[in-house]
C-alpha cells in the first residue's frame, strides 16, 4: 500500500478539526498549535499547516497577531445568510443548466449521482460527500455563465465544512440523495423552473439542518 500523501493527511486533519469545532471540543478563541496537532496525528507540520490554511479560507479559523491560528467565533446568523444567498445562486445555476447543459454533461451528472448512491450504500461517507459536492459543481459549471460560476464557487468554498457536517444529521444523507435525484430529473427533462425550485429548496434546507444540528450538538458538548 502506498504511503498517504500530504494532501490526504491535510484533508484528514482538516475534517477532524472541523468536527472538533462543531462539536464544541475546540471553543472559539482556542489556539491551534501546529506542533501539538502534528503530534496528535503522528504526522509532520506541513500537512497540518495546509489544513489550518483551508480552515482559515472557510472562516472557521482566523489568524491573530501574536496568537497565530485560533478558532473563530461561529456566527450562526451569518452562516444562515450565506446559505440563503447560496440557495439563490445554485438555484439559478440549475435553471440555466436545465437550458444549457449538453447531452454529454447531463450524462456526466447522472454518472456522478449514481456514484453518490454507490458510496452511500457502501457506507463510504467521505467518498459520498466528495461525489455529492461534485454533483453541485457540475450544476454550477453547467450554467455556462462565467460570472455566476465565479460567484458561486467562491461562496461554495466557505460552505464546504457546513455542508459536510449537516450530512451527519440523522436521515439527512438519504434525503440528500433523494433531492439530487429530483434535481437531476428536472435538468434531464429540460425544465428550468422546476430545477431552480428544487435546488433552491435543497440548499435552503441544508442551512436549516446545519443550524438545528449544531444547536443540538453544541448543547450536548456543554453538558
Amino acid at each position: 500500500m502506498s504511503k498517504p500523501t500530504h494532501v490526504t493527511h491535510a484533508e484528514h486533519v482538516r475534517v477532524s478539526l472541523e468536527q472538533d469545532i462543531f462539536m464544541g471540543r475546540l471553543r472559539p478563541g482556542s489556539r491551534l498549535d501546529e506542533e501539538v496537532i502534528a503530534s496528535r496525528f503522528g504526522i509532520s507540520r506541513t500537512p497540518v499547516r495546509e489544513a489550518v490554511l483551508q480552515l482559515v479560507e472557510s472562516g472557521l479559523v482566523e489568524k491573530r497577531p501574536r496568537q497565530g491560528a485560533v478558532v473563530a467565533s461561529m456566527d450562526i446568523r451569518r452562516m444562515i445568510h450565506m446559505f440563503e444567498v447560496m440557495s439563490e445562486l445554485e438555484g439559478l445555476c440549475a435553471k440555466l443548466s436545465a437550458r444549457r447543459m449538453s447531452p454529454e454533461e447531463k450524462v456526466k451528472l447522472a454518472e456522478v449521482h449514481k456514484l453518490s448512491e454507490d458510496h452511500y450504500n457502501a457506507g463510504r461517507q467521505d467518498e459520498y460527500y466528495t461525489a455529492s459536492r461534485k454533483f453541485h459543481q457540475l450544476l454550477v459549471w453547467g450554467s455556462h455563465n462565467d460570472v455566476l460560476v465565479e460567484m458561486t464557487d467562491k461562496l461554495a468554498l466557505q460552505l464546504v465544512p457546513y455542508r459536510r457536517y449537516q450530512l451527519n444529521y440523522p436521515g439527512r444523507a438519504e434525503e440528500n440523495l433523494r433531492d439530487h435525484a429530483a434535481i437531476l430529473d428536472a435538468v434531464q427533462q429540460g425544465d428550468p423552473e422546476i430545477a431552480y425550485r428544487r435546488l433552491r429548496q435543497h440548499t435552503t434546507i441544508q442551512g436549516d439542518i446545519f443550524a438545528e444540528y449544531i444547536s443540538l450538538t453544541g448543547q450536548r458538548a456543554a453538558e
